[in-house]
C-alpha cells in the first residue's frame, strides 16, 4: 500500500531492468517521496494503438492502472517521469535500409532492417509522439516530463551497442544499482558530466536529439531530473 505521508513520484519506464536499474537509487535520491514505477513492457511510444493525437491520453490511463493498482489519488502525485529510449526515431528515411538479418540492428548512422518501410513507418510515428510528448507539461493537473536514454538505456549507462538478452540486461542492472545504490551524488555526477550528458535546458535537449543521427547515439537528457526540486 502506498505511504500516505508522502507525494508520490511516478516513473513510467518500458521493461523491468529499468526498474532494477534505477529504482535503488532513485529512492535514496528522492527519500522524502514515495518513488514508483509502472512499467508498460514495452514501447509506448512504437505502440500501433498510439498516436500523437491520443499519446497524452494514453499516458494518463496508464498512470490511472498504477494509481488505482495502489489506491492513491491523483493529488498525492508529485510528479511524473516518463524514461523512453529514442531506437533512432528522428533519422531521416534514406537512413534506414535493408540488411537480411532477422533482428533490426542500429549503427552510429543508419539503421539495418528486413523490413525498411515498418521502420520507417514506426519512426514516423514514435516521433510524432516523442515531439507531443515533450511538450506536454502537464497530464491533468499532475507535472509531467519526458527523458530519453538513446538508443536505450543500456546504450546510455553501459555503452553496448548490441542488442541485449534479458539474462544481458539483467546482469547490467544489478551491476549499475551496485555501483550507485549507495552513492546518489556520483549516480547524479556520472549522469551530469559524461560524454553522453546533453547540454541545455530541457527544450533544448529535444532540440537536439530530433536533430540527424543523434537518436542513434548515446546521448540522455536524464541528468535534468536533478536540477530542480521534485515538484518543479
Amino acid at each position: 500500500m502506498i505511504n500516505r505521508t508522502k507525494k508520490v513520484i511516478l516513473f513510467i519506464a518500458e521493461g523491468p531492468t529499468d526498474e532494477e536499474t534505477l529504482s535503488p537509487v532513485l529512492k535514496k535520491i528522492f527519500q522524502k517521496e514515495d518513488v514508483r514505477f509502472h512499467i508498460v513492457h514495452g514501447d509506448l511510444t512504437s505502440n500501433w494503438s498510439v498516436t500523437a493525437q491520443n499519446a497524452v491520453k494514453t499516458v494518463n490511463q496508464h498512470i490511472d492502472i498504477e494509481r488505482k493498482r495502489y489506491g492513491f489519488e491523483k493529488k498525492d502525485i508529485l510528479k511524473v517521469i516518463h524514461l523512453v529510449d529514442m531506437d533512432g526515431a528522428f533519422i531521416l528515411e534514406d537512413k534506414v535500409i535493408y540488411g537480411k538479418h532477422e533482428e533490426i540492428l542500429y549503427f552510429g548512422d543508419h539503421i539495418e532492417t528486413r523490413s525498411p518501410e515498418t521502420v520507417i513507418n514506426r519512426n514516423k510515428r514514435k516521433s510524432q509522439i516523442l515531439s507531443r510528448l515533450s511538450l506536454t507539461g502537464k497530464i491533468g493537473s499532475i507535472p509531467y516530463s519526458i527523458y530519453y536514454f538513446s538508443r536505450n538505456l543500456e546504450h546510455v549507462f553501459h555503452n553496448s551497442r548490441k542488442n541485449l538478452s534479458d539474462e544481458e540486461k539483467v546482469i547490467y542492472a544489478d551491476t549499475f544499482a551496485d555501483r550507485y545504490s549507495a552513492n546518489p551524488a556520483a549516480f547524479i555526477s556520472y549522469l551530469s558530466g559524461n560524454d553522453f550528458t546533453v547540454p541545455g535546458d530541457y527544450r533544448d535537449t529535444w532540440e537536439f536529439i530530433s536533430h540527424g543521427t543523434n537518436s542513434l547515439n548515446r546521448h540522455s537528457n536524464f541528468h535534468l531530473l536533478f536540477s530542480s526540486p521534485p515538484g518543479n
